[in-house]
């Protein structure tokens, strides 16, 4: 046998059995492809209180025409100057800390909107979970998002 093709089938046996060793370790550990999926825990609460709620489009565009909600956008500013929803105030998440005084004039008990840009974005989750943790009780999260609303020629605007 020809020392290039014992190589190769070395090399062979040593990636199969690296595998074989691999697949063992995330099997017994149950992590990475084993792993047991997430479970959702909710958010803490105080007697009372309820935690943020995903709202559809219907809801959305009803709260919006009632004028009882301030929509917050939780996208860069970069995104939110190009169009957001209209009268929407801009908390991008990476500046929950610093931009907390847009709310701080607010009552606890405002019904609040957060959204980003749709499905493929969470971060209007991750937003109105510290907004809820912050003190905030009446946070729904508006999980379709800017895109959807759009795509709907629902009332937006441009910043300045």
């Amino acid at each position: 046998m020809s020392p290039i093709r014992q190589g190769a089938r070395e090399a062979i046996w040593i990636l199969l059995a690296a595998s074989v060793l691999g697949f063992s370790y995330t099997f017994i550990t149950q992590r990475g492809h084993f792993a047991p999926p997430p479970t959702a825990t909710p958010l803490p609460t105080t007697a009372g209180e309820v935690p943020p709620m995903m709202i559809g489009v219907q809801e959305a565009q009803e709260l919006f025409q009632s004028g009882t909600a301030l929509f917050v956008d939780s996208r860069h500013e970069f995104d939110y100057k190009l169009g957001h929803i209209k009268g929407a105030v801009n908390i991008p998440l990476k500046d929950f800390g610093t931009r907390m005084d847009v709310l701080a004039k607010l009552p606890r008990d405002r019904t609040l909107v957060t959204y980003c840009d749709g499905a493929e974005c969470n971060s209007s989750i991750e937003l109105a979970s510290r907004l809820h943790m912050a003190g905030f009780s009446g946070v729904k999260i508006f999980f379709e998002g800017w895109n959807v609303w759009k795509s709907l020629n629902l009332p937006t605007e441009a910043a300045q």
